[in-house]
């Protein structure tokens, strides 16, 4: 393809600023008229776009497809610089292979199913504190990063005490910011905590995530404290941002779609296909994930050369009417096709089970226990955070 369609072809492409919670158009015809297409992207990288629900389903499969961020070739829109040895989710096997396997067992099904009740007085005590302050409350602030901050701090055994400064290097890390040297102080003030914090776990284990990993994995010389201060970093950005985005969007979602709300509310036993269902609707990775080829793959008929930037544009192929007939209609009751919200194949979301929890608990209770919940701002009046890799409406104004 010539240097001009490349450039003719900018990504990531522009929303609708009509029409905040739908996909970018562009990602209709690329699924149309161009399924596997290079462009230019922000970062300066030339990288094929893969937008179908089958191509990219295939394609999340394919180990021909790198996840090495350090590979020459990684599209850098994603992550600018690698990250250091720990975080498997920028790795490939064996390398990812081995990490994933010591934490995969702290996140079953049933570690997450047990984290309910926990989950539960968590929802109830956020809810009771903002019927106490009285509307208009931001529900981004106020309720959707507080739950999963307290979860993530829980899981990795943050003392209580510590929460409040962790909280704040946690935001200042993931909002994006025309001054990079915040998001960078933050990063090295959550490492150099997360150091301490392991050192001090390793001399006296605790039972949570980084105290296994301290007093098992380090103890017996497979890990060191600098891999697991890197796999805890990573933990905190997937497990945090993500499920604060995915909470504030779904509500969001429901409250401009309140038919659905509504057969919410009268049949709360729909909140598990509810919560499958926004999360396909609003998949919060509005860049999908970034690959690299290791060597020529041929995808619907295009040969993507080896060495080449690959983006897997997850929402596009989440909104893909081949695999999820009307995507862009909410049906909270939908039955068909199986979203790529955790991804797919051996990089699938670790943490899949306990979001889906965390968001059932705290969509659930919250529509049933403040049934008149709308919006305190018209929907024109919402910021949403266009530059990062994770899609979210920045604050959300609500009452009752």
């Amino acid at each position: 393809m010539s240097d001009e369609v490349v450039s003719a072809c900018p990504f990531p492409m522009p929303r609708d600023p009509e029409n905040r919670l739908d996909l970018p158009p562009g990602y209709r015809w690329l699924r149309q008229e161009e399924p596997v297409c290079r462009v230019r992207t922000s970062a300066g990288d030339d990288a094929w776009v893969i937008s179908r629900y089958e191509d990219v389903r295939a394609a999340l499969s394919d180990q021909r497809l790198s996840s090495r961020v350090a590979h020459s070739g990684y599209p850098k829109l994603f992550f600018p610089e690698p990250a250091p040895p720990g975080a498997f989710v920028q790795s490939d096997p064996p390398e990812h292979s081995r990490y994933r396997r010591m934490v995969v067992g702290q996140f079953t099904r049933k570690r997450a199913e047990a984290m309910r009740p926990y989950l539960q007085e968590l929802v109830d005590t956020r809810i009771d504190a903002m019927l106490a302050a009285g509307p208009p409350v931001d529900l981004v602030s106020s309720y959707a990063k507080e739950v999963p901050l307290s979860v993530i701090c829980k899981l990795l055994g943050v003392p209580y005490r510590d929460r409040v400064a962790f909280g704040r290097w946690v935001n200042k890390l993931n909002e994006p910011t025309a001054n990079p040297s915040v998001n960078k102080g933050a990063a090295s003030s959550l490492f150099q905590y997360l150091r301490r914090l392991v050192t001090a776990k390793s001399k006296k284990p605790t039972d949570d995530l980084l105290g296994w990993l301290a007093g098992d994995h380090l103890a017996r010389g497979e890990i060191t404290r600098e891999e697991i201060t890197a796999m805890a970093m990573m933990l905190l950005s997937a497990g945090y941002d993500t499920s604060a985005s995915a909470i504030s969007l779904s509500v969001m979602t429901l409250l401009e779609n309140p038919a659905e709300l509504a057969r919410l509310q009268q049949d709360p036993s729909l909140i598990n296909s509810a919560v499958e269902e926004l999360l396909r609707h609003q998949n919060i990775m509005q860049w999908g994930v970034g690959r690299v080829a290791l060597e020529d793959v041929e995808i619907a008929g295009r040969l993507i050369p080896s060495g080449s930037a690959v983006i897997l544009l997850l929402p596009s192929a989440d909104r893909d009417d081949a695999a999820h007939p009307d995507a862009d209609r909410l049906d909270i009751t939908r039955e068909t096709g199986i979203s790529l919200s955790f991804g797919h194949g051996l990089h699938s979301c670790v943490g899949k089970f306990l979001t889906r929890v965390e968001m059932q608990v705290a969509i659930g209770t919250l529509v049933r226990r403040i049934p008149t919940l709308q919006l305190a701002v018209p929907p024109s009046e919402l910021s949403y955070r266009d530059a990062a890799i994770t899609y979210c409406v920045r604050e959300l104004p609500v009452k009752w």
